[in-house]
C-alpha cells in the first residue's frame, strides 16, 4: 500500500467513526433515558456598580424532591449570606444583603444534582385545593370559560380534561423562543403564541378554571439527552428559564405535562402528557412568590436570581449577568 492509499484509508476510517458517533447520537431515544446525573457550577457576575444604598441578591436553591437530588451545595462568594424561605416553606434561597457591589463580583453557588426523568408520582406534602387559587397573571375571562366549557363538555375525569385541553392549547398557540413572555393567560387566548410561560399559564387557568388542581414549576432546561455534551455553558437569563406543571388526578398523584416542548417536539407530544425528560433543573414553585426577605417589586416567577438596589430591581445583562455549566457524569438508561 503507498502512502496515498494509505491516508485515503485512514480519513475513510475516520469519517466513518465520525458518521458512526452521529448516528448513535441521532438513535438515543430522549423518551428512554431514566436520569442525568450532573455537576452544576452556577456563577452571578456584577457588570456594573448598581446605585442604592441597599443591596440585596436572592438566589433560588435547587430543592430535593422525588424527581431530583441534590448533594454538595457550596457558595463561594465574598459577600455575607444566609439560607432562607419562603413562607409556604416551598422555595428555599440564598439571600446576599450588601451595601455596595463593583464590577467582577461574584456569587458561585455549586452542586451535584441527579435529574430523574418526570412522571406520575405521590406527593403527600401539600394540600391540593391550594393549588386552585390562580396568580393575578392567569385569571380566566368569560371568553376563555366559554371555550373549556365547549371542549371539555360534562367529562369530570382529571386525566381526559387535561389531555382535551392540553391538545387544545397545543393546536391553538405558535410558539415563539426568542421572546421572554409574561405569561398572560387572556392576552395569551386571545393572541395565540408564546412560549413556556404563556403555554402553561392558559392550561393552568383552564384546569382551575375546571376545578382541576395545577402546580407550577419552573427552573433551567439543558439540552436533551440525545443532544447533550460531556460538558456546556449556558446564560441562565429568561430565554434559558423553562416552566412545566403538574396537575392532580387523585390518589395523591400528580401528573407532570409540559406542552411548550411538546409543540416543539411534535415526536414527543404524547410523551410530554404524563412525562419530562430529565434535561432540567427545578428551582422554584409557584408565581407571585414572596420572598425572605421580603422584596420590593414583584416577582412573576423565580427560576433565576432578583436583585434589588434600594427596592429597584437592577437590570439584567446590564448590572449582572447569570452563566451556568453543567458536566455530565452519568446518562442512565
Amino acid at each position: 500500500m503507498n502512502r496515498r492509499e494509505f491516508l485515503k484509508d485512514v480519513l475513510l476510517g475516520i469519517g466513518s467513526v465520525m458518521i458512526g458517533c452521529r448516528e448513535a447520537e441521532a438513535e438515543l431515544d430522549d423518551k428512554k433515558v431514566k436520569a442525568l446525573n450532573l455537576r452544576i457550577t452556577y456563577t452571578t457576575e456584577i457588570l456594573k456598580q448598581p446605585s442604592g444604598k441597599k443591596i440585596n441578591i436572592w438566589m433560588p436553591v435547587p430543592p430535593k424532591d422525588l424527581d431530583q437530588e441534590v448533594s454538595d451545595l457550596a457558595v463561594s462568594s465574598r459577600m455575607p449570606y444566609k439560607q432562607t424561605a419562603d413562607a409556604s416553606q416551598r422555595n428555599n434561597m440564598f439571600f446576599f444583603p450588601t451595601g455596595s457591589l463593583v464590577p467582577g463580583d461574584k456569587i458561585v453557588v455549586s452542586y451535584r444534582i441527579k435529574r430523574y426523568a418526570g412522571r406520575v408520582n405521590k406527593e403527600l406534602s401539600n394540600n391540593p385545593k391550594m393549588y386552585l387559587e390562580p396568580s393575578e397573571w392567569e385569571k380566566w375571562d368569560d371568553e376563555i370559560a366559554k371555550f373549556v366549557d365547549k371542549l371539555v363538555g360534562n367529562e369530570r375525569d382529571p386525566v381526559r380534561i387535561g389531555r382535551k385541553i392540553y391538545d387544545a392549547i397545543i393546536d391553538r398557540l405558535s410558539y415563539v423562543h426568542e421572546v421572554c413572555g409574561r405569561g398572560v393567560s387572556n392576552i395569551t387566548f386571545e393572541e395565540k403564541i408564546g412560549r413556556c410561560d404563556e403555554f402553561h399559564a392558559l392550561f393552568r387557568s383552564m384546569m382551575m378554571y375546571k376545578s382541576v388542581p395545577a402546580k407550577w414549576e419552573q427552573g433551567i432546561i439543558i439540552p436533551y439527552p440525545s443532544q447533550i455534551k460531556k460538558s456546556g455553558k449556558l446564560e441562565a437569563d429568561c430565554i434559558s428559564a423553562h416552566s412545566w406543571v403538574k396537575f392532580y388526578i387523585g390518589g395523591n398523584r400528580w401528573m407532570p405535562v409540559d406542552l411548550s416542548e411538546a409543540k416543539k417536539r411534535p415526536d414527543l407530544r404524547d410523551f410530554y402528557f404524563g412525562n419530562l425528560p430529565p434535561n432540567r433543573i427545578r428551582m422554584s414553585e409557584g408565581r407571585g412568590i414572596t420572598l425572605n426577605p421580603k422584596q420590593e417589586s414583584v416577582i412573576n416567577t423565580f427560576p433565576y436570581p432578583h436583585a434589588e438596589a434600594d427596592g429597584i430591581p437592577l437590570i439584567y445583562g446590564h448590572h449582572y449577568r447569570n452563566m451556568m455549566r453543567y458536566d455530565l457524569i452519568k446518562m442512565e438508561m
